[in-house]
């Protein structure tokens, strides 16, 4: 609109913040049962446990807690004002990142959202190799648990297939996809790193200079 186009940059940067946070907290408040499953740089299972994440916002305080229920352990977060490196969709998918672990090594967190039913992943990576990958199938509670995640510890694996400049991790369960997917590009010129789940996918990338390049959803109009 005209009075959009007319607003200041600041403004229009706060304001465009202002409804990602809107987005974010509509899509991913609430409470929601979990299992976190640990792939390795074998591409197998390692581990998988059960955990209980509750995400409320309280007078624009945004707080996540996590219960892990074998352990019982809490870990706690809050943040009030968006992240930098948060990209916001407007269905509330999310990511987060880069937490660089060494110079070459980092993690990055990815968020898809549905109505009842979220997918995340931890990736930790390289610019053009996977290390790790956390899945993280997520319901909300009282929902049906979702019937497509194998029941058998070490069950889940990845499949590898790569192209030119790409490596495509598809996440298999007792030989069936799960639709979930981890697409790993490297350039000279840019890195980015795709997480998939059914026709839903969020993309980061960086720059040769390893500066995070927004997707243009996220940067307001010059």
């Amino acid at each position: 609109s005209m009075e959009e186009q007319s607003l200041p940059d600041g403004r229009q940067e706060a304001c465009l913040r202002q409804q990602s946070k809107a987005d974010l907290i509509k899509a991913n408040s609430g409470e929601w049962d979990s299992i976190f499953v640990r792939i390795d740089s074998n591409r197998l299972e390692v581990e998988r446990f059960p955990c209980h994440l509750s995400v409320i916002e309280k007078s624009g305080l945004i707080e996540a807690q996590l219960t892990y229920l074998r352990s019982g352990k809490v870990a706690r977060s809050a943040f009030r004002d968006i992240p930098e490196s948060m990209q916001i969709e407007t269905a509330g998918h999310w990511s987060l990142g880069p937490q660089f672990l060494t110079q070459e090594f980092w993690t990055t967190e990815f968020c898809l959202c549905g109505p009842h039913e979220r997918r995340r992943a931890v990736v930790r990576q390289r610019r053009d190799w996977l290390e790790s990958l956390v899945v993280i199938v997520e319901w909300r509670t009282g929902h049906a648990h979702p019937p497509f995640l194998p029941g058998r510890e070490g069950s889940l694996c990845l499949e590898e297939s790569r192209g030119e400049t790409t490596s495509t991790f598809a996440v298999m369960g007792e030989g069936l996809s799960l639709g979930l997917e981890l697409t790993i590009s490297n350039t000279p010129e840019q890195q980015s790193t795709t997480w998939r789940w059914g026709s839903s996918a969020l993309t980061r990338r960086y720059g040769s200079d390893r500066q995070f390049m927004r997707e243009s959803v996220m940067t307001s109009p010059s």
